[in-house]
């Protein structure tokens, strides 16, 4: 027996989001899939993130146990080979047998992307958020400073969130402005579900001057998800890294230099 880990990118439109479900394709049926047909074994896939139908990640990280003879580091081949192109494994390797993604990991960071106009490239429409709306980077960014650090987050979770500890640390969030087109980073330990869309979505309200940064704190403290305005779109997010040791400035500042077009751009 192996413990295999990959790292997955995938292009979530055609999705129903990462996670296997009765009624809806995702990305884990997917890979399971694949590895059926290589392993001839059922095999279940472990997994960082849940993805909601619709995102995108260039970075989800998964293993898998299996008695196949085909190489750890083989396996970004082998699973290529049969993988539709919206989903490729981009590394794999043998772990020891106790290694574990979910357990090992100290956070993510997640990008979004939006525009204020109302119309954009139609070769972007299915990862940027057209909002319609002028921003103030400043008033964004005082915003976002509210949300750094630990906090109880139920104000912006999901209304259908399974039950979950709501308190979670936000490491830093950063916001840059090209022309009409906005980038938010949002790195954290953990996130509930919707969490970094309800932020995305805080912050145009905070950019249109709907929000104040003492309105977010008042939000925080409701612990109230009625309180807060909408939910962006799945379609600007992209889970972009996953870190596997203490997340530094440093470790943002690389993974906002990869070249993960089109969340992450000079």
């Amino acid at each position: 027996m192996k413990n295999i880990w990959i790292t997955v990118s995938y292009e979530g439109s055609r999705y129903g989001g990462f996670q296997r479900q009765e009624n809806r394709m995702t990305v884990q049926e997917m890979l399971e899939d694949c590895l059926f047909q290589l392993t001839g074994t059922k095999t279940t896939l472990y997994f960082v993130a849940r993805t909601d139908a619709g995102v995108h990640a260039y970075g989800q990280e998964c293993t898998f146990y299996t008695d196949s003879t085909i190489p750890g580091s083989r396996f970004i081949y082998a699973m290529n080979a049969k993988l539709p192109y919206d989903i490729r494994i981009t590394a794999s390797r043998e772990v020891d047998m106790e290694f574990s993604v979910r357990r090992r990991n100290y956070g993510k960071t997640y990008g979004y992307l939006l525009t204020e106009g109302r119309e954009t490239s139609p070769f972007l429409k299915r990862y940027i958020w057209r909002t319609g709306k002028k921003l103030d980077l400043a008033l964004m960014e005082k915003a976002a400073h509210v949300l750094e650090g630990r906090h109880d987050f139920t104000s912006f979770r999901g209304n259908n969130s399974v039950p979950s500890d709501p308190v979670r640390k936000i490491n830093e969030i950063r916001i840059k402005k090209e022309g009409p087109l906005y980038r938010i980073y949002v790195t954290g330990e953990g996130f509930l579900y919707h969490m970094v869309r309800n932020i995305a979505g805080a912050l145009v309200d905070a950019g249109t001057g709907l929000l104040s940064p003492e309105t977010i704190e008042d939000i925080l403290t409701a612990r109230d998800r009625r309180k807060l305005g909408m939910t962006a779109p799945a379609e600007g997010l992209c889970l972009l890294r996953v870190y596997f040791n203490p997340i530094t400035k440093e470790d943002v500042d690389e993974t906002l230099d990869m070249p993960l077009y089109p969340w992450c751009g000079k």
